[in-house]
């Protein structure tokens, strides 16, 4: 005979509601606390998900949706919410979508595929999606938060980095090193984030009295190949860039791919900025300069937000969150006259 919540609630002394609030994620005190999860150990309880659902209109899952499961970025993102969620009694249903060869992907179809599972919320990075794509999570009113690009329309939630404000700072830097053939490798045109970065970009060079050259600009996508053909655009040019920001954990990789195969010497040859991808930046000799994205801040951000809608604790217009980002200087900068 399988064990009930009235044999824990029995066991640990205290009523079925107060079994209830604890395995729910409520603030249950000790040692009332201690003494369910020990009668749950005890009694090898399980919680039955469907039927709990089927009552309560909630399964305790919430579902994350990124563009790509081999993305530094979504990843990190997945891990540091996975953690946090499960540390408030909630599992997480993972998704990617995929993007098509004329540029569509299928993310209403994953949408969908999250809803029919009944996701208390959902988490996602909404690269390439049209807002036609939402008309279900808004007509069955199931909280979204955007990570990576805010929403436009000021329907969810959003935690973003400012990328105008980290661009500005690595071109300002290398301007302040004596560059002035200074280039940018970015995400494909019409995303924010793309806009954003590109702002700052020209903003960093006309505070320094120098103009801008769409040929230092390299926008395509956010993958390696794309780091690796920007990397080649460049040092194709009559005139080189002297200092190149490579603004992308992929990006970076396929620019520094491109450098080794073409025996280019960094910083003699070409002072380089990297983002995001800290593993290869401390390691790569020099030490690279790179940008840093705060990914557990930003998750543990998303996350508290997405509870925040789920359990009505926050019921109120739209909200966008900007995190502090920042810049770990190493020797890939060369100063220049």
């Amino acid at each position: 005979m399988s064990v009930t919540i009235k044999d824990v609630a029995k066991k640990a002394g205290v009523s079925i509601s107060t079994v209830s609030k604890c395995i729910n994620g409520g603030n249950v005190l000790e040692p009332k606390k201690t003494e369910i999860l020990n009668a749950i150990e005890e009694l090898n309880y399980k919680v039955n998900p469907i039927a709990r659902g089927m009552k309560t209109k909630k399964t305790r899952t919430i579902g994350v949706l990124i563009p790509n499961l081999s993305d530094y970025y979504g990843v990190s993102i997945l891990t540091s919410v996975s953690q946090f969620m499960y540390e408030k009694n909630y599992s997480t249903i993972v998704c990617d979508y995929h993007f098509y060869d004329d540029g569509t992907n299928n993310a209403k179809e994953k949408i969908d595929f999250l809803l029919d599972y009944q996701v208390d919320g959902i988490i996602m990075q909404p690269i390439g999606v049209k807002s036609s794509d939402f008309t279900r999570i808004r007509k069955e009113k199931v909280p979204l938060v955007f990570v990576d690009i805010e929403d436009q329309e000021n329907y969810c939630d959003s935690v973003v980095i400012d990328n105008e404000s980290i661009t500005y700072e690595v071109i300002k830097h290398l301007v302040d090193n004596g560059h002035r053939n200074i280039a940018l490798i970015t995400g494909g045109s019409g995303i924010v984030t793309t806009d954003d970065r590109v702002a700052g970009y020209i903003r960093a060079l006309q505070e320094g009295g120098m103009p801008f050259r769409p040929e230092y600009v390299f926008k395509e996508s956010i993958t390696e190949e794309s780091g690796y053909a920007g990397m080649k655009s460049f040092m194709s040019l009559p005139t080189p860039p002297t200092a190149v920001f490579a603004a992308g954990h992929d990006l970076m990789s396929g620019s520094l791919l491109y450098v080794a195969d073409n025996n280019i010497s960094i910083p003699d040859d070409i002072s380089f900025v990297g983002f995001e991808n800290l593993e290869i930046a401390r390691i790569y000799n020099p030490k690279l300069t790179i940008g840093i994205q705060p990914m557990e801040k930003i998750a543990r951000v998303a996350s508290d937000m997405l509870l925040d809608r789920m359990t009505g604790t926050y019921l109120g217009v739209a909200r966008k969150r900007k995190v502090d980002t920042m810049i770990e200087y190493g020797s890939s900068v060369k100063k220049i006259n």
